[in-house]
């Protein structure tokens, strides 16, 4: 079955594109049992963490769960095309089993040194909507010709299942000058009840953008704290999940049953308790953030307070960003939970994932939240993003520069 699967991928590539005819004929003549063993055992060095236990999706509702599937296949296929493009491709490889909240799934990550890596950026825009098509993964990446690098990620819905970043042999060149470095973001969550806690997150020498809860005891104190030291900060708006009312999402939530007079009364008045506010990011929302007509009557409120939105995305079936979107509002969308899981080196390899997005999409979200654990792993991400040539951003700067002077 795989060496029918695999011939059957690249018979398209033979119709699909003339440029990657001797390809095809090399793996062709290779066969199928050689296809992926002989030449991946030649460059692979399989590095397996010896913490990580092999453990299979946990069960949750369909709408909520990522299939209960591999991407070894689809990876398999992948590396095999990559390397007969380039044979002298060297890389390691990890994984471990990745949470958030219920659900769990398996990351591999792929580091490496490529002889051509504008050879196989080229596989990568070829093979892109094939590998949609067989294996039902998205399929990003970015190659920098002038610094010799390769990146891409795979996705399975809105979580990332490889993280590959190649290098090529020859030393990387500096820099051009004047060259636009990748962009990212941080938002720190649930913000709101201690002011102690504030005010060591705002010592971090890092733009960071601060989400604060309306309603609660310190909320307006917090908030103050950080406009009186230049800080941006969002209203962090509860929204009812789905597993209401046993989950109670706090003070000021928006309920599925609302009328239409009473939610747009609930968000106005949590919009007026915090001052100096540039945006709004939802606040769990599983089951509203789904419903477009209440996501409607909430953009029709924030449509005329020259705010943004940014959608916390904590579910994939959030119809939240395309709504704020129909209604003109600027509209961000988050790429990367940072502390699900409260470990330093977790969260570190979280903000990892994140550069790699930044630098296949140029700009990224990354949502924390106010953990001890978070706060170490944020005191070390300065250097980090220098060595990657990442740059790290106020959220206001990921809006184009028309929507930014709307919030003015």
């Amino acid at each position: 079955m795989a060496c029918k699967q695999r011939r059957s991928a690249l018979k398209y590539f033979l119709l699909k594109s003339a440029g990657y005819l001797s390809v095809a004929i090399i793996l062709l003549f290779s066969g199928c049992p050689g296809f992926g063993g002989s030449r991946i055992s030649i460059s692979f060095a399989a590095q397996p963490s010896a913490n990580v236990a092999e453990v299979a999706v946990k069960s949750r509702p369909q709408t909520e769960k990522l299939e209960t599937r591999s991407p070894e296949p689809a990876l398999s296929w992948l590396l095999d095309g990559l390397a007969a493009v380039d044979p002298q491709l060297v890389f390691n490889r990890s994984s471990r089993v990745m949470h958030n909240g219920r659900l769990s799934w398996k990351r591999i990550w792929l580091k490496g040194v490529a002889g051509k890596p504008e050879a196989l950026a080229g596989f990568l825009e070829r093979a892109r909507e094939n590998f949609s098509w067989n294996f039902n993964y998205r399929l990003l990446f970015s190659s920098d010709a002038s610094r010799g690098n390769l990146n891409f990620l795979v996705l399975d819905g809105l979580e990332v299942v490889v993280v590959a970043s190649f290098t090529a042999a020859t030393p990387e060149p500096e820099p051009r000058p004047g060259s636009k470095r990748p962009r990212l973001a941080i938002v720190i969550d649930d913000l709101g009840r201690s002011l102690e806690n504030a005010a060591r997150f705002a010592a971090l020498p890092l733009p960071l953008t601060f989400a604060v809860f309306p309603k609660l005891h310190n909320s307006r104190k917090v908030a103050r704290y950080f406009i009186d030291r230049n800080r941006d900060i969002m209203l962090h708006m509860p929204m009812e999940p789905r597993a209401y009312p046993a989950q109670n999402p706090g003070p000021g939530a928006l309920l599925m049953s609302m009328n239409e007079a009473q939610l747009k009364k609930e968000f106005t008045a949590c919009l007026k308790y915090l001052p100096g506010i540039i945006g709004v990011n939802n606040h769990m929302g599983s089951r509203l953030t789904t419903d477009p007509q209440k996501m409607a009557q909430v953009m029709d409120v924030l449509k005329g307070w020259h705010l943004f939105f940014l959608d916390s995305l904590t579910i994939a079936g959030s119809v939240a960003y395309r709504q704020a979107q129909a209604a003109g509002i600027p509209a961000l969308q988050r790429d990367v939970f940072l502390d699900n899981e409260r470990d330093v080196a977790k969260i570190i390899e979280q903000l990892q994932v994140l550069i790699e997005i930044a630098r296949i999409k140029k700009s990224a979200v990354g949502i924390g939240h106010p953990y001890p654990e978070t706060l170490t792993a944020l005191a070390r991400f300065p250097e980090i993003a220098a060595s990657a040539g990442v740059e790290i951003v106020a959220i206001r700067k990921l809006l184009p520069a028309y929507e930014l002077a709307a919030l003015h």
